[in-house]
């Protein structure tokens, strides 16, 4: 009797010790190397959302339309950087904080008419600086993983002012002020691929959408009854990035 307690019990102790040592791995697995720093660039172009709206009013006691003019046709694809740090939480899931810029240069363009004439814009360029924090899921185990993920934060706008011209009546008016500098919230969907290229780093890719709110607009062409068209200047955008990530 005492034999067979005896080997029940080393049975016993024999088990515990096979799940110790099965939990312990994957915890010392799970914390290898738990924390990440990536650094990506690349160019970021406009998806959906007005620069300014569509309105009728009178520039110079002239009469003057206005037409609707997207992101896409103001501004052209830009320069767009991010640096992120993340924290392994699960087997394949990491939380992340990620500041980002992103500079998207104006085009010269026919906005509307004043008196039947061609108006010109020249907006400044679209400069701003985000901040979010979010959850990425990475998906199986191979050394080639694709991954999704989302975020929450703002973004920070440069102030915007406008050039507005009728090249043929040799009118130009400068330095209208459109929209204020203010922070916006802001979220975004994304993935892509990373691609391990040892413990410590690896290479990626990636295809995010991103929407902010509307910036504070500023009254430039009060008096003309155009006021209201820079009301509502969210927007959603594509960047669309490649960088390296390091593991420690």
């Amino acid at each position: 009797r005492d034999f067979t307690i005896m080997r029940n019990a080393t049975r016993t102790c024999i088990a515990a010790a096979c799940v110790w040592a099965a939990v312990s791995g994957a915890t010392a697995s799970a914390q290898t190397h738990p924390w990440s720093v990536s650094f990506d660039v690349g160019t970021q172009v406009a998806v959906d959302g007005n620069v300014h709206a569509g309105g009728s009013g009178a520039v110079l006691g002239l009469p003057t339309e206005v037409t609707a003019k997207s992101y896409g046709d103001v501004y052209g694809p830009g320069f767009y950087w991010a640096a992120g740090l993340g924290y392994r939480v699960a087997e394949g899931g990491e939380v992340r904080v990620q500041a980002s810029y992103t500079n998207n240069p104006a085009e010269r363009l026919q906005v509307g008419t004043v008196a039947g004439f061609p108006l010109l814009a020249l907006f400044d360029d679209y400069q701003a600086l985000g901040v979010n924090f979010g959850y990425r899921q990475y998906l199986g185990g191979a050394s080639v993983r694709p991954f999704v993920g989302a975020d929450v934060g703002f973004v920070r706008h440069e102030a915007v002012t406008g050039e507005f011209s009728v090249p043929a009546a040799g009118v130009v008016l400068s330095n209208v002020e459109f929209l204020e500098s203010s922070t916006v919230p802001a979220f975004g969907i994304g993935g892509g691929v990373q691609v391990q290229l040892s413990d410590h780093w690896a290479v990626q890719g990636g295809v995010d959408f991103r929407w902010h709110g509307d910036a504070t607009d500023r009254d430039g062409l009060a008096g003309t009854g155009l006021e209201g068209i820079n009301d509502e200047t969210r927007r959603w955008s594509m960047p669309i990035t490649g960088g390296v990530t390091v593991s420690f």
